[in-house]
């Protein structure tokens, strides 16, 4: 999908869905998928990027990656909000610049 703000709500709604047979899980995964994307997406210049998203349901858990195509050579800072927020209601999270220039998130949120 593009890389845009509007999209935001696209994602947080497969969010929920994937996760709604566990209300709290919903809620951290829907939280947390939102904040990444919203960082993501603010990390890059370009209008036509595209922003993808993968859910994966493992058991009790759900995890998520999603990358941007991005001008970025750093990744948040550990003492950033979105890290903050993110890493309170996941239980894993892990954000990098890879070698082609994308900036990717992963994270998992366990019932």
């Amino acid at each position: 999908m593009a890389a845009r703000p509007a999209y935001l709500s696209t994602v947080r709604a497969v969010a929920s869905a994937i996760a709604r047979a566990t209300p709290e899980l919903a809620i951290d995964l829907v939280i947390a998928v939102d904040e990444a994307c919203s960082s993501l997406i603010s990390r890059t210049l370009d209008p036509t990027a595209v922003l993808r998203c993968r859910f994966a349901r493992e058991g009790d858990s759900v995890r998520f990656r999603a990358e941007v195509r991005s001008s970025a050579v750093t990744v948040p800072d550990h003492d950033s909000l979105y890290w903050r927020v993110v890493s309170s209601v996941t239980d894993a999270v892990a954000t990098w610049v890879d070698g082609e220039g994308r900036l990717r998130v992963e994270l998992r949120c366990r019932a």
